[in-house]
């Protein structure tokens, strides 16, 4: 098996993959053997080469609910969840059902149930936001998700999309003065150098996620798929409690680069975010706010 990865080399993502792969291969006695293509290329491009069966799986990001069930995408946005425990649940719910099975049906890919939780997103920029007030009229580069605009936008900011690997000139330019990504992402794409506060708006979660073309999986017998699955699952929940612990190393590290760690009134974040979600819910996605807020 041929997994095609989004993420770079040496990436602990990827890092997990081969060991997981090591796993597969004892337990099964060599019958699987799955190999791991780290940078393989975006997430779109991944998934298709993976339902038109030219790979036989994915590692990607969050683009399979953007593909196949946009009106559930409130599950990766912005100030919708009280925490990464919530949000973790909601992935499980019934509303992601007919995603998963557009994924399987249009996308030929079997979708291991179970999110990477790859750190929280929080807001860098020139100075603090400790609340709203201090983001109005701020060009904030964001992906270029309209949810994400549309709620950034309604909270005050003027939401800017940018492509990633234009980020830290972007910020260097003036082209937008803030940004939203994990500590991670922030630490290795050096973004301390052209940003002096990290503010912990800890507005979203990041997933992972691993999917297997459905005709290579369904070949399998039914113990290996069992072990393929099994084994990934367990990996994944040591792989994001990994992640968590590195997280806090992660902030840590961006203040003894200069970076000024900055803990805001997350309420007035939340009281700021309620409406442009109320209307986002109602205009765009399936269940309402509240509905989801009982999860």
């Amino acid at each position: 098996m041929l997994i095609g990865s989004v993420f770079p080399s040496g990436h602990v993502i990827n890092e997990m993959a081969k060991s997981w792969a090591e796993t597969v291969s004892e337990e099964t006695g060599n019958r699987v053997s799955v190999t791991i293509e780290p940078a393989f290329g975006g997430e779109s491009e991944v998934m298709e080469q993976t339902r038109i069966g030219s790979i036989d799986g994915t590692i990607i990001g969050t683009r399979w609910v953007i593909d196949y069930d946009p009106k559930n995408f409130w599950v990766e946005s912005p100030f919708v969840f009280d925490s990464w425990e919530q949000q973790r649940r909601a992935f499980q719910t019934e509303y992601l059902e007919d995603g998963k099975k557009a994924l399987r049906q249009e996308g030929n890919q079997h979708l291991v149930n179970q999110p990477i939780y790859r750190g929280y997103r929080h807001t860098s920029g020139k100075k603090a936001y400790e609340t709203p007030d201090a983001i109005q009229g701020t060009n904030l580069r964001v992906p270029d998700l309209s949810p994400w605009v549309n709620i950034w936008e309604g909270i005050g900011a003027s939401p800017t999309t940018v492509a990633f690997d234009e980020l830290y000139s972007a910020l260097q330019q003036g082209v937008v003065n803030a940004q939203e990504n994990p500590a991670e992402t922030v630490l290795s794409a050096s973004l301390y150098e052209v940003q002096s506060h990290y503010t912990l708006t800890q507005h979203l979660a990041s997933t992972g996620w691993f999917t297997f073309n459905s005709d290579t999986f369904s070949s399998l017998s039914e113990d290996d798929q069992t072990v393929l699955t099994d084994t990934l699952t367990q990996d994944i929940k040591e792989l994001s409690s990994s992640i968590k612990d590195s997280e806090s190393k992660a902030i840590d590290e961006l203040e003894s680069n200069g970076m000024n760690i900055v803990e805001p009134d997350r309420d007035a974040w939340l009281s700021a975010a309620e409406e442009p979600l109320k209307a986002q819910f109602e205009a765009n996605w399936e269940p309402s706010l509240e509905e989801v807020r009982n999860i």
